[in-house]
């Protein structure tokens, strides 16, 4: 069967869409090769980090910003959710004293901290504060993450999944909002006697009609940290909103990792544009550095996960560089800026058990918040150092241009071919005939000496033959 490809655009998270081909094809009088790939391999890109921070602490409730945060784009603006903490005498802070403030952007340059006069803060309401402290019900807002629920009524509109401990219990609790500002605390715990002690991230997948989460697991001690323990994520989902089955794992490290490795948090996000391809960038903890690097996870069902690099994306920094002590990512992969993807990520001065020791705090760490920034689609490519060529399997699509995003360096190019499915090429659509797409192009129209239509072959299966020298493809989609 062929694939379905429609309309929709690819992105390289895994190989589902290239054959594989066969070293020595089956049958025939004289050993022969298919539609071997070679030369190109899955890469993963780290971001620039914007030396600009989005956030920074100057208010009395916010004598620590702490890494978790959420970044969404509401009716033409952005507004980003951030968890603030006052500290306590001995210096520390209380997770379960966190509270959520908001910051909004026109531009996504310019940030403000809006006074909302929504919660009252040392007897004022002249403040930016949108959950925990009353709202919250005394429970918190430690990892709290807000999402828009397009299955909703419009007075709940936007909801919030965040932990909190009640009767001597840890729980994960839920809110609801009709603005993402007033906030309904809901009373009943979403998950009862289980401590997801960092970001949770839930979502309403609108493809599956329900609501899919992303909580902490723990391998050994699934439901409650121990010291037996390592740190992992782990899946639910529901068509209630209001009730949630126990979290299983779904990622946990592997044995190819350090013995002392944890995975801290997930920062789960859809691949933006695309209904099959999802993302995490979970912060690692080194235990034997006390240090969290940020890694990058990829999925074509949100359920079965692969790590393509066996590195940090985005590493701890060097002494000086304001994230020696590690860094972590938020939730939110949007487009803010014309040209970039930004991920919002808290970078650490201090490592993570750094503040327990107070002879360790030489150097304030009060936190903030930056961006990591990709070019559109840049997190990850199908790629020719040198040269390469591959084949998908065949597809049917919809549409009468192919559109790609290439980034090729100089005197790099990529070039297509359509084909038959049985590996024919079509007269007219042949690589010596594709006009080569060179440079920083996100969004080329690909043409065969300057014809780009390939409507004539929409709905049958083809194939698409790619070739690429020093050249990164990022995306593909068939398009009108």
């Amino acid at each position: 069967m062929p694939i379905a490809l429609g309309s929709r655009k690819h992105v390289f998270v895994d190989w589902a869409l290239i054959d594989p081909g066969y070293g020595v094809a089956w049958g025939g009088n004289v050993p022969t090769s298919w539609e071997m790939p070679y030369g190109v391999k899955i890469t993963v890109h780290p971001p620039q980090i914007d030396p600009t921070p989005l956030i920074v602490p100057e208010r009395p409730w916010e004598e620590f910003i702490n890494v978790y945060c959420t970044l969404l784009e509401i009716d033409g603006g952005f507004r980003l959710y951030y968890e603030t903490h006052v500290r306590k005498e001995d210096g520390d802070t209380d997770d379960l004293r966190a509270m959520l403030a908001v910051a909004e952007s026109r531009d996504g340059v310019t940030w403000e901290k809006p006074s909302l006069g929504i919660l009252n803060f040392r007897g004022t309401t002249d403040n930016n504060l949108v959950y925990g402290l009353d709202a919250a019900l005394g429970r918190g807002a430690h990892g709290a993450t807000v999402f828009v629920d397009p299955s909703a009524p419009p007075e709940a509109r936007y909801k919030l999944v965040h932990m909190g401990r009640e009767d001597g219990r840890y729980r994960v609790f839920g809110a609801t909002s009709p603005d993402g500002l007033r906030w309904t605390a809901m009373r009943k715990p979403l998950l009862d006697s289980y401590i997801s002690d960092t970001q949770t991230v839930v979502r309403f997948d609108e493809r599956r009609g329900r609501y899919i989460g992303y909580f902490r697991g723990w391998t050994h001690q699934p439901h409650a940290p121990g010291f037996h323990g390592r740190r992992a994520i782990s899946y639910a989902e529901t068509e209630d909103f209001a009730h949630w089955p126990t979290p299983e794992i779904i990622v946990a490290p592997e044995a190819a990792d350090d013995p002392g490795t944890d995975i801290y948090t997930n920062s789960y996000t859809p691949w933006p544009g695309t209904g099959d391809a999802h993302l995490m960038f979970p912060a690692y903890y080194v235990r034997a550095l006390d240090i969290l690097e940020v890694h990058l996870l990829s999925s074509r069902d949100g359920m079965r996960w692969e790590r393509p690099l066996r590195a940090p994306v985005i590493g701890a920094g060097e002494p000086g560089s304001g994230r020696e002590g590690g860094v972590y990512a938020g939730c939110g992969l949007v487009a803010i800026r014309p040209g970039e993807w930004s991920l919002p990520i808290g970078p650490k001065r201090w490592t993570h058990n750094q503040s327990l020791f107070p002879v360790g705090r030489a150097t304030p760490d009060n936190g903030l918040l930056r961006r990591a920034v990709w070019r559109p689609d840049g997190m990850m490519s199908l790629e020719a150092v040198a040269e390469g060529r591959c084949s998908t399997f065949p597809l049917v699509f919809a549409g009468s241009r192919l559109q790609v995003n290439v980034w090729a360096r100089f005197a790099g190019e990529a070039r297509f071919e359509l084909a038959t499915a049985d590996g024919a090429t079509i007269p007219g659509r042949s690589f010596a005939e594709c006009d080569p797409v060179i440079g920083d192009s996100p969004q080329a129209i690909v043409t065969w000496n300057g014809d780009a239509d390939v409507s004539p072959w929409s709905g049958q299966a083809i194939r698409l033959r790619i070739w690429l020298r020093r050249a990164r493809l990022h995306a593909l989609q068939f398009v009108e």
